[in-house]
């Protein structure tokens, strides 16, 4: 009897040695159901002493036990299915539940028969699997979530191996177009799409294996249509942080690719008529006035070069309209509105532009932008500002034929007269009064120049060198006393055809001017010469004080003139004179520095 206990003493202490070293819960059980050994783990996992538990037969723990099907059992019911089997050895899984605080465990219950020379043991394994069981159960949800969320999605969430074979593909888009996903899985990129997008594809695929993601756009043709995508491609690192795989978000975009390539067209049809329109098109920032865009068309009217940028349709403009452009700068943040006003080009030339503008506001009603629409119109003021002075000229003319009659009359009886009372008169005498009624008829002839522009005249074949020499000998007296000199430059020209006494009174008006704007005298400059085929010019150069630009634009108005005490008749009556011989003339001058005038006179009438 003592060496039993001896070696069951020994045996319970070399147990206690191995067991205490082992992770798991051990409970060592004789046949009768007694426990003999249980060790601190499997104590801690019963929330039991070991007082408690051993020398306690094992189906008197206050336990009952359900399996992986949750049928309930006792653990008398479990202790004699075990003595059934203690032959065998056998795993399980169950839930433990203590019967007095309802405590449970999810436990891996791991059963082996040991034997030795004095009575058949077994060894029960207590593996705690809760944690294991409660990560498990966060695993199915995240992944019963992932794929609730990635099955849901227009977008596709695909998996690719090192290989770049399909390992997972998700998502609506195969349902709307009736694909099964066997139709990528275990297939490789290129098995897939073809070489000619796989290229790309397998490209970016390989930098993302060098743990850099991706961002790409690839199309292809089904059924006929072509589909438009993008993709985003990040790697997949295991836990050394190695490269394991690629994960993919792709996107049907043929729609928004659709909108964007028919904006594009769109905005190309805008370019290319805004690019070759006259008119500017432009727009600028509201705030800092920073021009955004401006057609073309503004070189010709600002007279740039291609590489000159404006910085506004605002700039350059003319001193007398900068107020009502600011007033109208401001006036377009209520409203669209129209503004006339006057720009300096190259060379100091006035241009007319008419404005259109209208403010562009954000989501927030905010105005951010000003876009309008810029014409020239000069051409449109010339043109009214001609039908102005034709408008005047009519008058004068209605005027001048008035006083021609109303003087013509009482002078043929008076020149009757004095030609009857020569015999009486001394010859020198009746000579003056005789050539100061031709001068008297000469004026009035030229006031029905005006009255009567188209009148019959007699055209002949003239020299203009001709009429340069009679005139600058009919004004050279006068020339002298105001220190004038003439230095002429007369070329060998064609004969015009064209009424003499007419074109000599044109070159008078002209000289006779450039000699009265010399105050402090010096040289007149006259010049002929050809000009291209069928033309004559004239040029008159003079060291006057010149004219102002506003002046220079009325020249040739009724009742405007230069000079101090003149009415601008003689002037008109020079350039309807010209235009009645087809020709042309026109005026440059500088202040303080001399007046050129130019006359275009053509060798043969035109019709």
């Amino acid at each position: 009897m003592r060496e039993t206990s001896f070696e069951l003493q020994n045996t319970k202490q070399m147990m206690h040695t191995f067991y205490e070293a082992v992770n798991s819960g051990i409970i060592v059980l004789e046949p009768c159901g007694t426990i003999l050994y249980a060790n601190t783990n499997a104590c801690g996992i019963l929330r039991l002493s070991d007082s408690e538990v051993e020398g306690a037969f094992l189906y008197e723990l206050p336990f009952f036990i359900t399996d992986s099907n949750s049928e309930k059992w006792s653990l008398k019911e479990a202790y004699l299915q075990h003595v059934k089997n203690k032959t065998q050895e056998y795993q399980v899984e169950i839930d433990l539940i203590c019967n007095n605080t309802g405590f449970s465990s999810s436990l891996s219950v791991s059963i082996a028969p040991l034997k030795n020379n004095l009575s058949d043991l077994s060894v029960i394994t207590l593996t705690d699997i809760q944690q294991l069981k409660s990560t498990e159960k966060k695993l199915n949800r995240s992944q019963q979530r992932f794929y609730s969320l990635v099955n849901s999605m227009e977008d596709t969430v695909f998996t690719l191996d090192t290989n770049f074979v399909h390992t997972g593909i998700y998502g609506r888009w195969m349902e709307k177009h009736g694909v099964k996903p066997s139709y990528f899985l275990g297939k490789t990129v290129r098995e897939v799409f073809g070489a000619e997008i796989a290229d790309g594809q397998e490209k970016a695929c390989r930098l993302v294996l060098q743990g850099k993601s991706q961002f790409y756009e690839w199309s292809n043709v089904r059924d006929g249509e072509r589909l438009y995508y993008q993709a985003i491609l990040s790697p997949i690192n295991n836990d050394q942080g190695q490269v394991e795989g690629i994960v993919g978000v792709s996107r049907d975009i043929t729609q928004s690719k659709r909108m964007e390539l028919g904006l594009r067209e769109s905005e190309e049809r805008f370019r290319q008529f805004a690019e070759n329109a006259k008119d500017i098109f432009w727009m600028q920032d509201y705030k800092t006035h920073q021009l955004l865009y401006i057609s073309k068309a503004f070189k010709q009217i600002w007279d740039t070069e291609e590489s000159e940028l404006i910085e506004s349709v605002f700039t350059d403009v003319h001193s007398e309209d900068q107020e009502a452009v600011s007033a109208f700068i401001k006036l377009i943040a209520q409203r669209e509105s129209q503004i006339e006003y006057r720009i300096h080009g190259k060379n100091n030339r006035v241009r007319w532009i008419r404005t259109r503008a209208f403010p562009i506001t954000n989501d927030d009603e905010e105005i951010y932008r000003i876009a309008g629409i810029s014409e020239d119109i000069t051409d449109i003021k010339e043109k009214e500002e001609l039908l102005r002075k034709s408008d005047k000229l009519t008058v004068v003319g209605e005027l001048a034929a008035g006083i021609a009659h109303e003087i013509r009359n009482p002078l043929t009886s008076i020149k009757g007269f004095v030609q009857l009372m020569k015999a009486d008169m001394e010859d020198l005498h009746s000579e003056i009064i005789l050539s100061e009624m031709d001068r008297i008829e000469s004026i009035i002839t030229e006031f029905l120049v005006l009255a009567k522009p188209h009148q019959e005249t007699f055209f002949q074949q003239r020299n203009v060198n001709d009429f340069i020499k009679q005139t600058i000998t009919l004004l050279d007296s006068e020339a002298n006393l105001n220190n004038v000199q003439f230095e002429t430059h007369l070329m060998d020209v064609p004969q015009i055809l064209c009424e003499g006494n007419q074109i000599k009174q044109v070159i008078i008006n002209v000289i006779k001017n450039a000699i009265e704007s010399m105050n402090s005298g010096g040289t007149i400059f006259v010049e002929t010469g050809a000009y291209d085929e069928g033309y004559v010019f004239i040029k008159v150069t003079d060291q006057g004080v010149g004219i102002s630009e506003e002046r220079l634009a009325r020249l040739g108005e009724p009742f405007y003139s230069n000079k101090e005490k003149g009415i601008g008749l003689g002037l008109m009556v020079s350039l309807k004179i010209i235009e009645n011989h087809h020709g042309n003339i026109t005026f440059e001058s500088m202040l303080d520095i001399g007046t050129t005038v130019t006359i275009l006179l053509p060798t043969k009438l035109l019709p």
